[in-house]
């Protein structure tokens, strides 16, 4: 292990900054996408989710917390299924 990065905590010696997202994490395999690369739409712009998924963290921790939720992974599983069903549903 590398010392610590900025905040990071040890970087293992495996991690180099990624090309598609700009962090360091461990190397992804050959083919991969990077799970943290910013996505683009067929126009070039590109979709940033950082609000969306800091806002629904937000809704998502604190119903499990006030609702005292047990099974989390069924929770987030139907919240995962109402988004879908949202997104297919959705026009502009």
């Amino acid at each position: 292990m590398q010392p610590p990065g900025p905040g990071l905590g040890p970087v293992p010696l495996a991690a180099i900054q990624c090309k598609e997202c700009g962090f360091i994490h461990p190397i992804i395999l050959d083919g991969k996408p990077c799970p943290m690369a910013k996505e683009k739409t067929k126009s070039g712009e590109e979709i940033d989710l950082s609000d969306f998924f800091k806002n629904l963290k937000f809704i998502v921790s604190s119903q499990i917390q006030q609702k005292q939720i047990k099974d989390i992974k069924k929770f987030l599983g139907l919240v995962i299924v109402e988004i879908t069903k949202f997104s297919e549903k959705y026009k502009e």
